[in-house]
């Protein structure tokens, strides 16, 4: 590569801009801008050039050359390089990488099309653009979104937060997961974007499954040939841990396949072991049912954990799940309703009817005898209904004292949050240039006890409130990183490891948040209030009579 030192300028209609930069996405308001600061001042940084058959191809500085085709420059300062086409992509990476207001797919883009150069991999490209290879996985997965999904990443109608959660799916459920993102209140007109962490618990609830609860074998490549076998298999999570890091657990991220495993498992097992008895543990219209199942009702498992403490009997058989929870799981049932052993019903012994008695047949009823039952059957009802309000009004009355108990458990918690707050920000305020000895020791107990679920609450505080930031959690503290002064920096250390620490700890928990505020803001003594003298006291009117013969005295002398 060989490049000159010096700049040049040339005539900008022999300049162009190129076809592989990344950043395709220039806001109107901000070029013209520029280029009002160009007319005032003209061009200061001078762009990249390298020369082509075409003239000159930019490698660095297609949004200055935009701004300065809007000031009505004729010539721009430039730096002319000799670069091949990996080499001016790498440079065009690197350079747009810097920027902060890069839109994330254009990244991806660019990263995608320096891997497709021979010689190029993540590694390559961790140490070139100095990113991640979380963060660059998490820039790759973008271009896996289905087009419509991609598109309204694109017109920033969703967060790079949720991109990258609903990227990571197979396309077959992006679109649901993007539905997902969205949700439409009593009192909204137009449906509104959730924060990320919504959309990321319905996808663990509705779209994970957890290989470790698979009733088949992981590692048989033969139950469903063409898939192949779960462990070696792209379509889970624990097969790109980088791009997966906040994901508990090896999860299927292919659910049709996983349903196919089951299947072929449960016609496996019933072709080995034709004895066993097949269950239905959810319901379906009978014409749907497997042949022969038993519904969940019908049977009585035994002991899923340890089927052999149960007590033999006759009726009991191998059975197999083959439809609704536990698919394909197998378990030992009881079949008999009336089994003694597992079924115990309670005999109760009865003496022997007595002889029927013939008794007379009734007199007939006086009208004072009918007025009088229908008197005694009003009083009952009267008394009922009295005893039904009463035990209504206790009910009233019990509901409205453990609601006042409620909402003055809610006020204490409450303030207790709020002074917990209060102390965290205190101790973030009070952050000493270097740690003591004691103040060291909390802050490494700390360490060891942190969550690393902290940092999203972290950029949130950051982030200002911004929900909608194209950056992501990780990318947000780094920059808060780079822009806190040296003297500051124990404060934002503190900040980070006692930020999932300010709700108030479960019993039995032990309480950094109080621990830190004890050695690095210990609240001052409240001053005593001075007392007054006696000698004040003396001179003081002891009533407003004193006060007055005093006065009335004073203007006698």
């Amino acid at each position: 590569m060989q490049d000159s030192s010096a700049f040049q300028f040339l005539a900008i209609d022999t300049i162009h801009e190129s076809t592989t930069n990344p950043r395709q996405t220039f806001e109107p308001c901000k070029l013209e801008e520029l280029a009002e600061s160009i007319r005032q001042h003209g061009l200061i940084q001078p762009i990249t050039v390298r020369p082509n058959a075409d003239g000159f191809e930019i490698v660095a500085g297609a949004r200055r050359f935009r701004a300065a085709q809007l000031a009505e420059l004729f010539s721009l300062p430039a730096r002319i390089v000799e670069l091949t086409n990996s080499q001016a992509m790498e440079w065009q990476l690197v350079e747009n990488s810097q920027r902060v207001d890069v839109h994330p797919y254009e990244e991806a883009q660019g990263f995608q099309r320096l891997l497709d150069f021979p010689g190029y991999d993540v590694a390559a490209l961790v140490e070139k653009s100095g990113k991640s290879a979380a963060h660059i996985y998490a820039r790759l997965s973008l271009l896996q979104l289905v087009p419509a999904v991609a598109e309204a990443f694109v017109q920033e109608r969703i967060t790079a937060s949720h991109a990258n959660l609903i990227a990571r799916l197979p396309q077959e459920h992006q679109r649901t997961a993007y539905d997902n993102c969205w949700r439409k209140d009593w009192s909204d007109k137009e449906a509104h974007l959730l924060p990320a962490k919504h959309l990321s618990a319905w996808i663990q609830a509705n779209l994970y499954l957890n290989l470790a609860e698979a009733p088949f074998d992981r590692e048989d490549a033969l139950l469903k040939p063409e898939a192949g076998a779960c462990v070696t298999c792209p379509r889970r999570s624990g097969h790109n841990t980088s791009l997966f890091h906040d994901v508990q657990g090896d999860q299927c991220l292919d659910a049709p396949c996983y349903q196919g495993k089951v299947t072929a498992h449960i016609d496996r097992q019933l072709a080995a072991r034709p004895e066993l008895v097949t269950i239905e543990t959810a319901y379906r219209a009978p014409k749907e049912r497997h042949p022969g199942a038993l519904q969940v009702n019908q049977t009585r498992e035994l002991a899923p954990e340890n089927p052999d403490a149960e007590p033999p009997c006759p009726s009991a058989k191998a059975a197999i799940i083959v439809f609704g929870k536990h698919a394909g799981r197998t378990v030992t049932i009881c079949l008999d309703n009336d089994c003694p052993v597992h079924h115990p019903q309670t005999v109760v012994q009865r003496p022997a009817d007595p002889p029927p008695v013939m008794e007379p047949a009734p007199e007939q009823e006086t009208k004072e005898e009918a007025a009088q039952r229908e008197a005694e059957h009003q009083q009952r009802v009267a008394e009922y209904e009295a005893e039904q309000k009463r035990k209504e009004e206790e009910r009233k009355a019990e509901w409205e004292r453990q609601q006042k108990e409620y909402e003055a458990e809610q006020a204490r918690r409450d303030k207790h949050r709020k002074a917990r707050l209060a102390a965290f920000e205190r101790i973030i305020e009070q952050a000493p240039a270097t740690f003591s000895a004691a103040q060291l020791r909390i802050f490494l107990r700390l360490l060891v006890h942190l969550d690393y679920s902290f940092l999203e609450d972290v950029a949130a505080h950051f982030a200002n409130g911004d929900e909608n930031t194209q950056q992501s959690d990780e990318e947000i503290v780094l920059a808060a990183l780079d822009g806190t002064a040296d003297e500051k920096l124990t404060g934002l250390a503190l900040r980070l490891v006692l930020s999932d620490h300010i709700g108030i700890p479960h019993e039995n928990q032990p309480d950094f948040l109080t621990e830190a505020e004890q050695v690095f803001a210990p609240k001052k003594p409240k001053a005593a209030k001075p007392k007054t003298t006696a000698s004040k006291k003396a001179k003081a009117p002891a009533t407003k009579a004193a006060a007055k013969k005093a006065s009335t005295l004073k203007k006698a002398a």
